[in-house]
């Protein structure tokens, strides 16, 4: 019988897959891009929604990371036989804490208005083609395998 405190799973797991390096956009890591991007613009947060028709910033093609993480906690829902109606809402928060630091989090609300959460703090360094390798082969997220 599933619980909504499944919940915190679903947070831990979707949270791993966004920090991990296997998450790259157009063959590159997608963390690297977010932090200049964010450096670019001159801010210190990205706010991912996880809602359908959620809105991302202006300029930013991060649109493929809103619909996978979507359909990732979607599916990890229906693989613990949660109905798609106790998801509230969802956001992912990327945040620069320092030159090389990132502070990632996750929160769930369910439909009882509770909050689940998942954090970390990774290291990140700015997105330079100079000096990375490019992915080969169908770009987007790795980690979609299997969607």
């Amino acid at each position: 019988m599933p619980r909504r405190k499944q919940f915190n799973g679903i947070c831990s797991d979707t949270l791993a897959s966004f920090v991990s390096r296997y998450n790259d956009l157009d063959g590159y890591w997608a963390l690297g891009q977010y932090a200049t991007f964010l450096m670019q613009a001159g801010e210190q947060h990205l706010q991912i929604q996880l809602q359908e028709n959620s809105r991302l910033p202006a300029r930013s093609r991060f649109s493929a990371s809103a619909t996978y993480y979507r359909g990732a906690v979607m599916r990890l829902m229906a693989a613990n036989e949660m109905p798609p109606n106790w998801l509230a809402d969802a956001c992912i928060i990327f945040s620069l804490t320092g030159p090389t630091n990132a502070f990632c989090e996750i929160a769930i609300t369910s439909d009882l208005g509770k909050v689940y959460r998942a954090n970390r703090t990774v290291e990140v360094k700015p997105h330079n083609p100079l000096l990375e390798h490019r992915r080969s082969g169908n770009f987007g997220p790795s980690n979609q395998r299997g969607e």
